[in-house]
């Protein structure tokens, strides 16, 4: 997989590999997070897309039916099902091309559905309905789509998607398995997809130990059950908010005995960390259990809360073989042990899972873990290292797969920094 920006955030020009384990290291505020939020809105903006752009046709047409159906007595109303309704439409629309035998149809499944419509809404709401649904059914589908992705990145991008500093045209092109598809934008808005990819898995973005914490509060509001326009921290607490449910497990049976073989050496280490497991308690909170012993999610370290957020997905089915995940500096929370523990932890992943990882840090230390146990687990050949840095206020990405020590002599600056300072205080 190959991302490529122009750009977009902070970043100018950026050409990303990701078919292992890609780290991108730098200083803060260099661009890092660009390259993971541009993943993010993309790659989930062509999650199962035909499905979401027939579930924004039906929305639609049931907000639509809904209106027509206020003059109704209650009763009345509560026994007609605008959603199905919605559906049944969607589906009289794909077998019928005429406009004129279109328009009747719709009039008679709104009739068949309640016989009630036809006797309380004047004939003339249900015909101005009808025309209106025909206009959304022949919403151009490349339309639609352009609206989902300008959404997706509106949501991660709080709707600056291009370069403040550069006025110019931004695009993000994603190649996957030899299919090159790019996404045009102009004044941060969508203007043309090329080669739209459709793609049956999702990107997971962790980012934020806190999540945690706000799992017994409200989610955003989510109509019709959809997590397609929610940012990549809100869509975290949704999957976590399903984790923590036991009653869930994603898995089949095949699947969860191949993913347990895979995944034992994997558990057992995480398990020396956190042996518990998230759970819900009374009404929506959410605790941490161990032992029979229950405790507050709230009330546990940051640095645990990495471990457990990373175990619930992976317990939970929401890591998937082959999937793609992105680490923004996961090491920021973590002591010294806990960091080797946690990039060996990433290298099993990919190993044993085949995972895209996608990793952001600023700590040498935590590059260096990486590097060892890529060396040890022999996956070395799988990663790639970048280094980013700010020319002119623009970011730049460089690959230093060949070269990672320009990584450590950026990162390792500020040590040498401390050192004079060390040496001019002790010449005192």
């Amino acid at each position: 997989m190959k991302l490529v920006l122009k750009n977009i955030g902070k970043v100018q020009n950026a050409t990303v590999e990701i078919n292992g384990i890609t780290v991108i290291a730098g200083e803060n505020d260099t661009g890092k997070s660009t390259v993971g939020k541009a993943l993010f809105s993309v790659f989930n903006g062509f999650y199962n897309i035909d499905k979401e752009i027939i579930s924004e046709r039906e929305k639609s047409i049931e907000s639509q039916l809904a209106l027509m159906l206020g003059s109704l007595k209650t009763f009345e109303f509560f026994n007609t099902n605008p959603s199905a309704l919605a559906k049944e439409i969607i589906a009289i629309a794909e077998k019928t091309k005429l406009e004129s035998e279109l328009q009747k149809a719709i009039y008679s499944a709104i009739a068949a559905h309640n016989d009630k419509i036809s006797a309380s809404v004047p004939e003339d709401v249900i015909l101005t309905s009808v025309n209106h649904i025909i206009k959304v059914l022949s919403v151009p589908y490349e339309e639609i789509l352009r609206s989902v992705l300008q959404k997706k990145l509106d949501a991660e991008f709080r709707g600056q998607i291009g370069n403040v500093f550069l006025e110019k045209d931004s695009s993000i092109q994603l190649v996957i398995h030899n299919e090159n598809t790019e996404v045009g934008i102009s004044d941060n808005k969508v203007t043309g997809i090329k080669n739209p990819i459709r793609l049956n898995t999702e990107v997971i973005y962790i980012d934020d130990p806190f999540i945690l914490d706000e799992l017994s509060e409200p989610l955003p509001r989510i109509w019709f059950g959809t997590l397609q326009f929610l940012d990549h921290r809100s869509c975290l607490q949704s999957y976590l908010n399903t984790a923590s449910n036991a009653s869930v497990n994603t898995f089949n049976i095949v699947d969860e005995i191949v993913a347990n073989e895979k995944f034992e050496q994997i558990y057992q280490k995480i398990s020396t960390v956190c042996a518990g497991n998230i759970v819900k308690e009374k009404q929506s909170s959410v605790g941490y259990r161990i032992d029979n012993h229950q405790l507050d999610v709230r009330n546990m370290s940051t640095g645990l809360k990495t471990f457990v957020i990373l175990k619930s997905l992976l317990t939970s089915g929401y890591i998937k073989a082959n999937g793609t995940i992105i680490l923004d500096e996961p090491e920021i929370h973590l002591h010294p042990e806990w960091q080797l523990l946690f990039a060996e932890l990433i290298v099993l992943l990919h190993k044993e899972f085949d995972l895209h990882i996608l990793l952001n840090t600023h700590s040498p230390y935590f590059l260096n873990a990486i590097e060892v146990y890529a060396a040890k687990y022999r996956v070395s050949d799988k990663c790639k290292y970048y280094l980013t840095e700010n020319v002119d206020k623009v970011s730049q990405i460089e690959d230093v797969t060949d070269n990672i020590e320009k990584i450590y002599s950026k990162l390792a600056r500020p040590l040498q920094v401390l050192e004079n300072e060390r040496y001019r205080y002790d010449g005192v």
